[in-house]
């Protein structure tokens, strides 16, 4: 992030890496990812791949905290 002041400015590269992982581990359901997949799967696959260590580390982190409570 861009520090200007008090004041942090968002990359649209930073914003998209956020709204994606939002969706994908969040609200995202099985057949909405199968329906982005057959929508566009060239983007879907970019974004899987771009992301993929962070959507493995959010996955460790739930099955972690579902273990422990």
């Amino acid at each position: 992030m861009q520090e200007e002041g008090n004041n942090y400015m968002m990359s649209d590269k930073e914003i998209e890496k956020q709204n994606f992982l939002c969706w994908y581990s969040m609200y995202a359901t099985t057949d909405d990812i199968e329906k982005a997949n057959a929508i566009n799967k060239p983007a879907m696959d970019r974004l899987l791949s771009q992301y993929s260590q962070d959507i493995e580390m959010m996955h460790i982190s739930r099955n972690l905290h579902e273990k422990l409570f």
